[in-house]
C-alpha cells in the first residue's frame, strides 16, 4: 500500500465534480432572465454554459454587453445576490460517495474552481466538508488567474509539496482539462458532469470517471 507521504495530491474541480448545482443555478438565471423579459432557458442549455465562470455565464445570456463591461458586471453582482441569497443550496446536492471518500483518503486534497470564493466556501460549510484537511480551497476570485489557467494548480502543488508528476486534476470542464495540461500534472475528466465527454476527449485525459465512486478504484 502507498504511504500516505507518497500519495499524489487531489485537486478537484466543485460544480459537476464534487456537487449538482445545476438546478440552482438554472433556477435563478431563469428569474434574472424573466425579469429582463429574456426567454427562459432549459436545464440542459444552461448547463452548458457552466465551467467558465461566473462572469462568462451571465454574459452568455446577456451577449449585448462585453464580457468586462460596467453593465456585465451589474448583471453578475445582481446573478451573485439572488443565487446567494435564495438559491445557493436549494437543490444542490453531493454526488453519491464524495464525503466519504474526501474523508478516507489519506493523501492531500485541494479544491480549484471557477466558482467565487464566497459561495464555495458557503456551500461546503453547508454540506459540513469545509473542515476537512484541504491544502487549500481555491475560488475564481482567489488569485490573479482562474483555470484555465496553470496558476490555481502550481499554487495549491507548491502549498501540498507535490511534484506535477504526483498531482491529479479531477474535473468535468474544458478549464479544468486546459488547467492540468498548463501545470503538466494529471487529469481525470469527469464524465457524469456538465460537459460533453467528445469535448474533454480532445485533451487527452489519463483516465475517465463515469461515477464519482469509482475514484476509489484509482487512488489507494
Amino acid at each position: 500500500m502507498t504511504k500516505p507521504d507518497d500519495l499524489p495530491l487531489l485537486i478537484f474541480d466543485l460544480d459537476g465534480t464534487l456537487i449538482d448545482s445545476a438546478a440552482d443555478i438554472h433556477t435563478a438565471m431563469n428569474k434574472m432572465l424573466t425579469k429582463y423579459r429574456r426567454p427562459t432557458v432549459d436545464l440542459p442549455t444552461l448547463t452548458s454554459h457552466i465551467g467558465d465562470g461566473l462572469t462568462k455565464l451571465v454574459n452568455d445570456f446577456f451577449p449585448e454587453y462585453s464580457l468586462n463591461s460596467t453593465e456585465n458586471t451589474a448583471r453578475v453582482d445582481e446573478f451573485i445576490q439572488l443565487y446567494q441569497e435564495q438559491h445557493l443550496t436549494e437543490k444542490t446536492v453531493l454526488y453519491p460517495g464524495v464525503p466519504e471518500f474526501l474523508r478516507s483518503y489519506a493523501g492531500p486534497i485541494a479544491l480549484v474552481t471557477n466558482k467565487n470564493i464566497q459561495p464555495t466556501i458557503k456551500i461546503l460549510q453547508h454540506f459540513k466538508i469545509d473542515s476537512l484537511p484541504w491544502v487549500d480551497v481555491i475560488g475564481g476570485d482567489s488569485l490573479s488567474e482562474r483555470k484555465p489557467s496553470a496558476l490555481p494548480l502550481l499554487h495549491v502543488m507548491a502549498k501540498a509539496n507535490r511534484p506535477p508528476q504526483n498531482s491529479w486534476m479531477i474535473g468535468d470542464g474544458r478549464p479544468d482539462m486546459k488547467s492540468a495540461l498548463a501545470a503538466g500534472c494529471s487529469k481525470i475528466a469527469v464524465h457524469y458532469g456538465y460537459s460533453q465527454a467528445n469535448e474533454l476527449a480532445l485533451f487527452k485525459p489519463d483516465r475517465i470517471l463515469n461515477k464519482f465512486i469509482d475514484i476509489k478504484g484509482f487512488f489507494s
